[in-house]
């Protein structure tokens, strides 16, 4: 499907950039559970953040890619930012109705109004597309060469509502307070990561170059079904964002290790639906099961695949039936927090912390290798078990180390 586009750029570190902004794979599970961990409590305001988030981090895309790309019309960055939205697997929008002060956007499939209610289960009471509302108004402002400070977008209707088609009306924004500014690659770590264990059956480099050659891009739908998942290119810098902020403002309310525990509780789920999806899947059989010797050789061959989702790089560092240590030399937070903030006081990587104590709890305690039905009583039943492992955050290059890493134990 040809597609005008910003080039996919490669960074150190196993990062892939498009409009100079970093990428990042992640499913409709995480994005569900993420979402509706933020949008708990009502007064914190967090689906101002996530549209607000979604407009920053798609405005530098596209703001760079049309200049990159020398697109010099309204109609050609109007194509841009709609091919972009369906080629990173957020769903189709049509752009054409919006003018320079305003107008509607219709999105007839949306990744966060359709694939939200898949991993849910059930139609919802409020929308969910706060993220397709930010693009709208940023896409509006690239199109149309106005200030995005000058637009917002507001939902009028969601499939995740049971709407047939999103509509997203773009207007003045009435808000005062500024857009956050995406800070592109953030922090970066100059050095350079050990190799991968050998401690292992598992090749690495086989297992990426197999995956390579994959096509990961918005199908005619614009949505990425694989592993069992639906899965988004989404901008790294639009969860950091939203997630620092939840941290933040609940810290106002006293309850800031609760909000960590829930931004770690977001990543066993996407660890129980994407890792265990691709341990499950017909991909895994072909190429990284049959290098699978041990169970030790299983989690080889899962951090191995992470360093294909623009993660940063994964390394098993000490590995037991009881034990992982995983030490990820520029993870997609820490940059984020170290690009935005400055140094940490704390370590801020929630995703990566529940990714490694998911992989353990699916290999060592759910027997992934069995095929299980990956429910919500499968879930509660490994990630709840009296034998599941805990993470531990116990570097972070966030706070000046050279690389972030988590302890997995029972």
């Amino acid at each position: 499907m040809a597609r005008t586009l910003g080039p996919y750029v490669s960074s150190p570190h196993g990062k892939r950039l498009m409009g100079k902004e970093p990428l990042v794979f992640h499913c409709n599970y995480y994005n569900y559970f993420l979402q509706k961990t933020l949008l708990l409590d009502d007064e914190l305001a967090m689906h101002e953040v996530i549209a607000d988030a979604a407009a920053s981090s798609a405005f530098a895309t596209l703001s760079n890619a049309a200049r990159g790309l020398e697109l010099g019309t309204p109609d050609a960055r109007r194509k841009l930012a709609e091919y972009t939205f369906s080629e990173l697997g957020f769903g189709t929008i049509d752009l054409s109705r919006v003018t320079p002060s305003g107008g509607v956007a219709h999105v007839p499939v949306s990744h966060y109004g359709r694939c939200l209610r898949a991993a849910s289960g059930a139609e919802f009471a409020r929308p969910q597309s706060y993220f397709d509302a930010g693009f709208a108004a940023a896409a509006a402002s690239v199109i149309h060469g106005v200030p995005l400070e000058s637009l917002e977008g507001r939902i009028e209707a969601c499939q995740s509502m049971g709407a047939p088609e999103g509509r997203i009306a773009v207007g003045p924004r009435k808000r005062r307070d500024a857009y956050f500014v995406s800070c592109g690659q953030g922090g970066q770590w100059a050095g350079t990561p050990v190799g991968p264990n050998k401690d292992t059956h598992v090749d690495e480099s086989a297992i990426l170059a197999a995956l390579g050659t994959l096509d990961f891009s918005g199908n005619e739908e614009g949505l990425v079904p694989r592993f069992g998942v639906m899965l988004t290119n989404h901008f790294a810098n639009f969860y950091n964002r939203i997630s620092f902020e939840f941290v933040h403002r609940m810290k106002s309310t006293g309850l800031m290790e609760a909000a960590e525990d829930l931004l770690v509780e977001a990543g066993f789920r996407c660890a129980f639906h994407t890792f265990g999806g691709i341990m499950s899947s017909a991909e895994w059989d072909a190429v990284i099961k049959p290098q699978c010797k041990t169970k030790e050789d299983w989690v080889h061959g899962m951090v191995a695949t992470v360093n294909a989702l623009g993660w940063g790089v994964w390394r098993v560092h000490e590995l037991s039936a009881e034990r992982l240590v995983v030490r990820a030399y520029d993870d997609y937070e820490s940059s984020g927090w170290l690009g935005t903030y400055g140094k940490a006081e704390r370590p801020v990587s929630y995703l990566m912390a529940g990714g490694v104590a998911g992989i353990m709890n699916l290999i060592h305690v759910g027997d992934i290798s069995r095929k299980p039905t990956l429910d919500l009583g499968f879930y509660e039943k490994v990630f709840e078990s009296d034998a599941r492992f805990f993470p531990r955050q116990v570097k972070s290059m966030a706070m000046g180390d050279d690389y972030s890493e988590v302890v997995a134990e029972r």
